[in-house]
């Protein structure tokens, strides 16, 4: 007789089976094992004494919050792999929001019998963009057109990457007649045009004030203006590290946008903005950034948005429009293509 897992302790039950799976038990006594961990929630669960609670579960995914508000996450083993993010098989429905959690042992313990086995959790590094290793942004601007050109045969554009035929039209030196109309497009176009302008003249200090009308734009724990304005500066960081003599600001603008952005939005959409504006972002996102940068083929760079596409609801297109649109400091170096370039677009 198959075992309910919605009793925590017929779950356990479930998990062994007869003699074998009792001596395991014994060495192992919680039911879940992890499977890869990101460097900071590693470092987090090796923290002595490290406890928290449940901040909210979902059908693949349980947020907490523990130490000093410090956010982590875990994931059923298939989803985007995260410097915070812990992937397992485990069962999110067994689990309920406000709910504690515990490290102790090598284990994440939840209560119940419920817990995670740590040990052995292969840890995960994203790839990472050099300096000198990149290749010539005029190589860069070509494939991004390219990008932009495949991506404009797509359909089902979500939240404000129904921006991106808006930057294509940036890149090409044309206007654009009109975008579709919601609130969200409606509420976005101004500090978005205004940071694609800003992009033209590398003025990043305007693009940060026009940003912060994007923090808690949109509904959810990770709004889709966190995620935009997220995607942005991760764009931004790699192609200043990748490109320091031709892309250089003071970090202090930055970081200020960061601070400002703490008390506006969601704590998990928070320390998922933050995360991405000091260059830390979900595998795809550093696969795409490396692709673009390192010079990769073109089906590999489609392959990599494909992939990015896919976090969430709308989140992977939200970060996408966000990357194109600091991409568009790439167009900024050459200011002849400044000059004759107006912005038109309406909304219908």
């Amino acid at each position: 007789m198959k075992a309910s897992l919605d009793n925590p302790s017929e779950a356990y039950a479930a998990c062994g089976s007869p003699a074998a799976k009792r001596k395991e038990a014994l060495v192992n006594p919680f039911p879940w094992r992890a499977k890869q961990v990101g460097l900071k929630a590693r470092d987090l669960f090796s923290t002595a004494g490290f406890s928290g609670m449940i901040l909210s579960v979902f059908a693949d995914t349980i947020y907490l919050s523990g130490g000093q508000g410090e956010i982590l996450w875990v994931s059923q083993e298939e989803l985007p792999k995260h410097r915070r993010c812990l992937l397992a098989s485990f069962q999110p429905r067994l689990l309920k929001a406000g709910q504690s959690f515990f490290v102790r042992g090598g284990c994440l313990q939840f209560g119940g019998g419920l817990g995670i086995d740590l040990d052995g959790a292969a840890e995960w590094k994203p790839s990472s963009i050099q300096t000198g290793n990149a290749v010539r942004l005029g190589e860069v601007s070509s494939r991004l057109r390219r990008l932009l050109n495949a991506l404009g045969l797509l359909d089902g554009q979500e939240g404000l990457g129904r921006f991106i035929p808006l930057i294509s039209a940036v890149v090409d030196g044309q206007s654009l007649q009109s975008l579709p109309s919601d609130s969200l497009i409606g509420r976005a176009v101004d500090p978005i045009l205004d940071i694609a302008r800003a992009c033209l003249h590398q003025e990043i200090t305007q693009a940060m004030q026009r940003g912060r009308e994007l923090i808690g734009l949109g509904p959810g724990l990770t709004p889709s203006g966190d995620d935009f304005l997220g995607g942005f500066l991760f764009a931004v960081r790699s192609l200043k590290l990748a490109y320091p003599s031709d892309f250089f600001w003071e970090e202090q603008v930055i970081t200020e946008l960061i601070e400002w952005a703490r008390p506006r939005t969601h704590s998990i959409g928070y320390a998922i903005f933050r995360d991405l504006a000091l260059g830390h972002g979900p595998e795809q996102l550093h696969n795409l950034i490396g692709s673009l940068l390192n010079g990769a083929a073109l089906d590999q760079v489609l392959a990599d948005t494909t992939r990015l596409l896919r976090i969430g609801h709308s989140s992977g297109w939200d970060m996408l429009a966000g990357v194109l649109t600091g991409m568009l400091l790439i167009e900024g170096v050459d200011r002849s293509k400044i000059q004759n370039f107006e912005f038109t677009p309406t909304i219908t």
